[in-house]
């Protein structure tokens, strides 16, 4: 697997993201599954970004690559808050948009498009772990 650790702030966005598109493509026939990947990693990282730091600056990990079974795996690590996305309520998609709380839909929206999801808080960080398989 391929690592890139660099500052938690909107600059770093577009490296990670040229990276983790340039390991799918080193992977190969993984061009389906581009969009879905591409749009939960900006979710986490604009989140970790965000929130993860509120006293200061911190730093992002990405590794991914080839997982077993024809999974494309990410795994995003950060030093900050912890915080279990795992965790959080699902949102009530049947009510008015006007009255709904603001929030969770990101993480709805993950969940809804990985394969495989996991979270634990290890050495003192978060470490979630996102797989994609192809759909059949």
């Amino acid at each position: 697997m391929a690592t890139l650790r660099l500052p938690a702030a909107m600059e770093s966005f577009e490296a990670f993201r040229s990276f983790v598109l340039r390991e799918m493509e080193n992977e190969g026939d993984l061009e389906e599954l581009i969009p879905r990947v591409d749009l939960v990693l900006e979710e986490i990282l604009v989140n970790v970004i965000n929130y993860a730091y509120p006293q200061g600056s911190g730093e992002i990990e990405v590794e991914c690559g080839a997982g077993g079974k024809g999974e494309f795996q990410v795994t995003v690590k950060d030093w900050g808050v912890p915080f279990n996305p795992l965790e959080q309520d699902a949102p009530d998609l049947s009510s008015d948009i006007s009255s709904r709380k603001v929030g969770g839909l990101g993480v709805y929206l993950i969940k809804e498009m990985t394969s495989r999801l996991a979270y634990e808080f290890r050495n003192g960080g978060n470490v979630l772990t996102l797989g994609f398989t192809k759909r059949m």
